[in-house]
C-alpha cells in the first residue's frame, strides 16, 4: 500500500469516527427534551458517564481521561456540582485532593443517556445490518488490541 493510499485510509477512519460520534450525541439530544435530561453539553455528559464508570475521580484523573486540561475539567464540574448532577468530597486517601461523584439525581440521568445511547446503537444495527455490524465490531475489536498493546508499551 503506498503512502498516499494510508493517507487517505487514515482520513475516511477519522471522518467515519466524527460521523459515529456525531450521530451517538444527535441521537442523545434530539430524541426529546424532557425533565430527565437537562441542557447539557457533550463534554458534560462524557464526564458524568467517565465519573459513573469509575465513581469517583480527581480533577487531575478527569483531565488525563477526557484529554482537556484541568482548568476546562473544573469549570464543567463546577456547573454540574450547580445542576446537582455532581458532588464533592475529601479524598480520605489524601485530604488535599477532592473526590467528584455522580450524585444520587444524576442516576436518572445517567439511566437515560445510557437508553438512549444503547437504542442509538440497536437502531444503527438495523441500518446498517447484521452482517456489517459484526464486520465493524470486529475492525473495533482488533483496534482496541491494538491500542492495548500500545498502551501497555508506554
Amino acid at each position: 500500500m503506498t503512502e498516499d493510499e494510508q493517507m487517505e485510509l487514515a482520513r475516511a477512519i477519522n471522518a467515519s469516527g466524527l460521523v459515529l460520534r456525531r450521530y451517538f450525541y444527535q441521537y442523545l439530544f434530539t430524541e426529546g427534551e424532557d425533565e430527565c435530561l437537562p441542557a447539557l453539553t457533550p463534554p458534560q455528559v462524557e464526564m458524568m458517564i467517565a465519573i459513573h464508570t469509575q465513581g469517583s475521580m480527581t480533577v487531575k484523573q478527569l483531565a488525563q481521561e477526557l484529554c482537556v486540561k484541568a482548568p476546562s475539567v473544573s469549570t464543567r464540574v463546577e456547573r454540574l456540582v450547580e445542576l446537582g448532577l455532581l458532588t464533592r468530597e475529601e479524598n480520605p486517601a489524601d485530604r488535599r485532593e477532592v473526590l467528584v461523584r455522580i450524585s444520587s439525581k444524576a442516576a436518572e440521568v445517567i439511566t437515560e443517556l445510557q437508553r438512549r445511547k444503547f437504542q442509538a446503537g440497536v437502531d444503527l444495527v438495523q441500518k446498517i445490518g447484521s452482517k456489517h455490524a459484526r464486520m465493524w465490531l470486529e475492525v473495533c475489536t482488533r483496534i482496541q488490541a491494538v491500542l492495548d498493546t500500545r498502551n501497555d508499551k508506554e
